[in-house]
């Protein structure tokens, strides 16, 4: 039985780590998307 238990947690370990990379990477491109329009404005505003 431990072992079986041990399995089926590391595939939770594994399945957690995978929607912990997709969640980081979805904010790290919310950021830069973020970052780049306030570089956007602030260009324009420069250029005027």
């Amino acid at each position: 039985m431990p072992q079986l238990q041990r399995k089926t947690n590391e595939k939770v370990k594994v399945k957690k780590e995978k929607e912990l990379l997709g969640t980081l990477l979805s904010v790290m491109g919310v950021g830069l998307f973020v970052v780049l329009s306030w570089a956007a404005v602030y260009l324009l505003y420069l250029s005027r």
